[in-house]
Order: C-alpha cells, then structure tokens, then sequence
C-alpha cells in the first residue's frame, strides 16, 4: 500500500519539505499517481528514513558501538578461535606491506623531486629566455 507525502511525513517524523527534497534529489524514489501525487513505498520510505520507535530515548542510539578485544565474546569453537587467529595474522602483514610500499613511493617521491640549487639570473638571460 503506498502512503501520500502527508501519510510518510508522519510517519517518519519528517517534514513534507524534507520528503520532497529526498525525492527531487534522488535519495528516495516515488512515482506519482493518476492524480499527480507522489505514492511513497513504505519501504522505500523507511529505506532513505529509518524510524524511530516510539520507547527509544534520544540519548540511546541503535548505532554500531566500536570494536575492542574487552567487549568482544570470545567464540566456543576452537575452529573460529583458529580463524580469527590467521585473520588478525593476515591483518597484520597486509599493514605491514602497506607501510613497505608507502615507504618505496615516498623514496621514488623524493628522486623525482628537482633538488639542484636555483642559480640567479641576470636580467639579459630572463630577456633571451636562457
């Protein structure tokens, strides 16, 4: 069932403005209907406005909290024990060869760089293009 811009708006607790402005920039498609008015998808609503329930404070956010190796479960299985052991391995010399080949570019950066002295010259060889 396709909500009308009114019917979205509320729902998201957005403005019709700010709904318009998604759709005119391309952010949230919706076609118009026989009658010229935008039919919104609900999922397509929902997909460029997540909402937001209605017992969630503002100082609670669903986000993604970080990563650190205190607050992560450690896994049962021996087998992914063994998985995130090469995997952090495998992270390990990734970095490692980055830093190598950054180290190589800047070492060819500075070949190409012009370091011989600027000799002044007179006004004669400026004039002749010397």
């Amino acid at each position: 069932m396709a909500l009308t811009l009114n019917q979205a708006a509320k729902i998201c607790s957005r403005s019709k403005s700010t709904l318009l402005d998604a759709i005119r920039s391309g952010r949230m498609s919706a076609p118009k209907d026989d009658r010229g008015r935008y039919a919104i998808d609900p999922a397509e609503l929902h997909r460029a406005f997540p909402f937001q329930s209605q017992n969630r404070s503002p100082d609670q956010s669903p986000g993604p909290q970080p990563t650190t190796s205190e607050n992560q479960p450690e896994p049962a299985d021996p087998a992914l024990k063994r998985e995130i052991e090469l995997l952090r391995e495998m992270l390990g010399k990734a970095e490692a060869n980055a830093d190598h080949w950054r180290t190589l570019a800047e070492r060819q950066q500075a070949l190409l760089e012009d370091k011989r002295p600027k000799e002044p010259r007179s006004f004669l060889q400026r004039l002749l293009g010397r």
